[in-house]
């Protein structure tokens, strides 16, 4: 059998509640959040106030004053990070073997607030008042559609929707596309954005905190029901806290250079990390929920990892005489109790052994949630192993108890000798479980 070829990340672009690169990767080493109190929209009487919304962007910098007119602001974001992304990987598109270049975008919701005015107008003028010109921002595709036409891209071009695993489902298939040959260079990444109806939905479900319940108003912390009063009064976001009471709503776009070894070895490219692969499994689970805590193993998700070569590496472990280097997880847990319990039980099963000693963290602490919020994971992952930094769990003060991992709580050291892999674990409601596997070059 043939070997793959190698699949790299050479460049990064980040739209984000945290700023862009490299403000970005600063603030969220330094513990720092984006949560701010939301001045887009009233979010009405009774409602959480806070949101992670994005900041120091100004889209006029990044495209011409021409196509802002006619592109929305969610296309906008988009736009934005792809082009940071090239210039970051100093990727001139007429290149040889990058005129070719393909495009996969991950969203779970995309373009809601576009689709909000739409439809206002639609029924308080009728369908034949409707602005034409609005409809096509409305499509999951509009984004990728704009970021091709923008760029002249030439290559595959496609939109993904997993829900909260889109933006580690587009890199998933950005990886496929590279490995079978398809193309040698592709923008892969995912986002959404912070609309005012979703953020209604959410807040009439009472997930968001400072509400954190379940369905039918039973609260469930750690993995037991009602186990821990959560704090009714605080809107905040802390995975894995003992009295985490539910998510914060973010934003954002992160969009990733992907290219084959042989072609960033040919243009001189500065390596970030290599994507390895990714393993999936669908486990059982309510549709509109996430999977139980105390469900199946990730029996799956760990025979594709070890077919990839990953073996779990604790600070224990000496490299032929070399400063030890670690592996590092960043969980997809966003504050709600049983999200973060699932992520800890299935991180504990998939680590194994070395569960109490692989550092884990997640972004949702100073990033909120959103549907593509998993490629800014992938992006951060893809940054520890290049600085060889940890990013902490931001406003951790008190872990859950029931959680055994080892978590990145604010002041733990990075490992001396650096991170050697990274995972991206993304778990949606539904149950599509979706793992990305980085490793330093």
């Amino acid at each position: 059998m043939p070997e793959l070829p190698r699949v790299v990340v050479t460049g990064l672009g980040v739209v984000s509640p945290l700023g862009p690169l490299p403000a970005f990767w600063e603030r969220l080493c330094a513990g720092a959040t984006g949560i701010v109190p939301i001045d887009a929209f009233d979010p009405g009487p009774g409602a959480p106030r806070r949101g992670a919304c994005v900041r120091d962007w100004e889209p006029k910098e990044h495209i011409p004053a021409a196509e802002l007119r006619r592109m929305d602001r969610f296309s906008r974001l988009v736009v934005t990070a792809c082009r940071t992304a090239l210039a970051d990987a100093a990727l001139a598109l007429d290149a040889p073997g990058a005129e070719a270049t393909g495009l996969v975008f991950g969203t779970a919701f995309g373009n809601l607030s576009e689709s909000e005015e739409f439809l206002r107008g639609l029924f308080a003028k009728g369908p034949a008042r409707a602005n034409p010109l609005t409809f096509p921002n409305l499509v999951l595709n509009a984004p990728t559609g704009y970021a091709a036409i923008d760029l002249g891209l030439r290559g595959p071009s496609f939109a993904i929707t997993h829900g909260e695993a889109s933006g580690e489902a587009a890199l998933a298939a950005a990886y496929d596309t590279i490995v079978c040959g398809q193309t040698q260079v592709v923008l892969a990444g995912g986002g959404d954005e912070l609309p005012h109806i979703l953020f209604q939905v959410y807040k009439d479900l009472g997930v968001l905190s400072p509400h954190g319940t379940t369905r039918g108003g039973r609260r469930r912390v750690g993995r037991r029901a009602g186990a821990v009063p959560a704090e009714e009064g605080r809107e905040w976001s802390s995975p894995f806290a003992r009295a985490r009471n539910g998510f914060v709503m973010g934003e954002g776009v992160a969009m990733l250079v992907l290219e084959s070894g042989v072609h960033a070895h040919t243009r001189g490219a500065r390596v970030y990390a290599e994507l390895v692969g990714h393993a999936s499994e669908s486990v059982p689970s309510s549709p509109h929920d996430w999977p139980h805590p105390d469900g199946a193993p990730p029996v799956a998700t760990a025979r594709q990892l070890a077919a990839l070569g990953w073996v779990p590496r604790a600070e224990t472990s000496h490299d032929e005489g070399r400063e030890a280097r670690a592996d590092l997880a960043i969980s997809c847990a966003n504050s709600t109790p049983h999200l973060d319990a699932y992520e800890s039980s299935r991180l504990t099963r998939l680590l194994g052994d070395a569960s109490a000693r692989v550092l884990v963290t997640s972004l949702k602490g100073a990033i909120g949630d959103f549907g593509g919020a998993g490629a800014l994971a992938a992006a951060a992952a893809v940054l520890a192993l290049h600085n060889g930094r940890v990013p902490p769990l931001a406003a951790l003060d008190e872990p859950d108890p029931d959680c055994t991992l080892r978590l990145a709580t604010p002041g733990t050291a990075s490992p001396a000798g650096g991170f050697a892999h990274a995972l991206v674990s993304a778990s949606p409601r539904g149950g599509g479980c979706l793992t990305l596997l980085f490793r330093r070059p």
